[in-house]
């Protein structure tokens, strides 16, 4: 029986993936880096794209929304790769996981202008209150 290591890959919204495997390819800002059983412990930022792993002699894909990557050792012989990201989707088809990823980040874009607008909106509404307060401590 081949070595496997843990890879999790968790979003805001939920866990996209919880399986074992036996190495994953995956793009730091140095570069690509490939992930075995026994990598040493590590903490990277990771650039939006796409993750290599192979689960049962067939490689998937992670598409990401950006990240950050912890390599860890939970025991001597048990090594951890856990995933955080705004935005991820998995699965056997390279080019439609990459269009559904496209999806959810134009998703997330459209949820940060909204929240954008919401505080511009809650700003100055609280603006206007201090305003008044103040007209009213001077007595205007």
């Amino acid at each position: 029986m081949k070595p496997t290591m843990r890879l999790e890959v968790i979003t805001p919204d939920n866990k996209v993936l919880d399986t074992d495997t036996g190495s994953m390819r995956v793009l730091l800002p140095d570069g690509w880096w490939g992930i075995l059983p026994g990598h040493a412990p590590m903490i990277s930022y990771i650039h939006s794209g796409v993750i290599h792993y192979n689960k049962e002699d067939q490689t998937r894909y992670i598409a990401l929304y950006q990240g950050t990557i912890e390599v860890r050792k939970l025991l001597e012989d048990q090594t951890h790769v856990l995933i955080l990201t705004s935005a991820a989707e998995e699965g056997s088809d390279l080019e439609n996981v990459q269009t559904l990823l496209e999806k959810q980040a134009a998703r997330l874009e459209e949820l940060v202008k909204e929240a954008d607008i919401e505080f511009k909106q809650i700003r100055l509404a609280l603006e206007k209150s201090l305003q008044k307060i103040s007209a009213t401590d001077v007595g205007l």
